[in-house]
């Protein structure tokens, strides 16, 4: 993705009222409704903004581990709480969230602040993941958070392995 430091931040979808957005991950790239790249990762930095957001992730088995640090220090991380990665807890500077599976045969996830739906979280088979945005409102969910948790669902629920590039 050419030019990162002028992209900006987008007006629809989640900023909108009530507007639901489906962006796309393929690959490494975040495409939002319109088919224009908000987001990508490039050895392990997820590039979202004006932000860069180094990703550490331990992808193990028995425990799932995603942290990033905000070029402000800020600290952001997804992590198991219980046997299984069905149900996840995620922490963004000062704001909680829950990823929960809404089955246990079915990798979608429904992603909520104070029990609130803010997006939800569709892996496909062909490796594509979609993530559904916008709501809940524009003050339920920030974009750097949105493209964050989707990033860590993605490393945790994709079909397709991801390169490190």
């Amino acid at each position: 993705m050419e030019g990162r430091e002028g992209l900006e931040r987008p007006k629809a979808g989640i900023f909108g009222r009530h507007a639901e957005e489906t962006w796309v991950w393929q690959g490494n790239e975040l495409f939002d409704g319109s088919g224009a790249v908000i987001s990508d990762v490039r050895s392990d930095v997820l590039y979202v903004a004006d932000e860069r957001l180094l990703i550490e992730s331990t992808p193990g088995t028995m425990k799932f581990r995603c942290r990033a640090t905000l070029s402000g220090g800020e600290v952001y991380t997804v992590m198991q709480e219980s046997f299984t990665v069905a149900d996840l807890k995620a922490i963004c500077g000062k704001r909680t969230y829950e990823l929960k599976r809404i089955s246990p045969w079915r990798k979608e996830r429904i992603i909520s602040n104070d029990g609130l739906e803010v997006a939800r979280m569709r892996p496909m088979t062909s490796g594509k993941v979609e993530f559904i945005v916008g709501t809940a409102g524009e003050d339920a969910l920030p974009f750097v958070d949105a493209v964050f948790l989707s990033w860590a669902c993605v490393l945790v629920d994709s079909a397709v392995r991801r390169p490190k590039i």
